[in-house]
């Protein structure tokens, strides 16, 4: 009975990932802003949805996933591995940094400003840009300096929402799922 229940478990899991892939999808393509170096979308929220939910491996394999996704349907110029590779990092900090935490207030506040600080600040910003700079023969800090009103907006965005999605989304669910 215990395997049973496992398959169901793992089952539900891998759905639930396959909707957030398509959730990125329609995100970043449909209700997200891209050209070549900038994207404004709010594709990260079934990201940090799924690292709440199952942790940094599963968020990594879901956004590189989601990511080669787009890249295949909808492409914004060449299909990019660093750009993918980006993608699993961004995953692994949103996993690391809301897995298995029972965030309420000031510190949800503060996990969010910090994870969003690492990617938005660092990885997108620096990663990204590097990324795109090699993709494009571009010299690498005009780039970065090109990305820092993107960068800003990203952080700004994932402040506002990824607090409200761990509290009117991940935590019902989680309610749901253990009771």
């Amino acid at each position: 009975m215990q395997s049973v229940n496992k398959g169901r478990e793992r089952t539900l899991q891998i759905v639930t990932m396959a909707m957030m892939v398509a959730l990125i999808f329609i995100f970043s393509r449909f209700l997200g802003i891209t050209t070549d170096v900038i994207h404004l979308g709010f594709d990260f929220l079934p990201v940090v949805l799924i690292a709440c939910l199952y942790g940094p491996v599963w968020a990594a394999v879901t956004y590189m996933v989601g990511d080669l996704v787009c890249a295949i349907l909808m492409p914004f110029g060449a299909i990019n591995p660093g750009l993918t590779v980006i993608a699993g990092i961004i995953g692994l900090v949103y996993g690391f940094a809301f897995y298995g935490r029972d965030l309420k207030g000031k510190n949800l506040i503060l996990v969010t400003a910090a994870a969003s600080l690492a990617v938005a600040g660092v990885i997108k910003l620096f990663g990204t840009s590097l990324c795109l700079a090699v993709m494009y023969g571009s010299p690498y800090w005009p780039m970065v300096i090109s990305r820092i009103p993107n960068c800003a907006i990203l952080f700004a965005a994932q402040m506002i929402t990824i607090p409200l999605i761990y509290r009117f989304v991940y935590v019902p669910v989680s309610r749901r799922m253990i009771g």
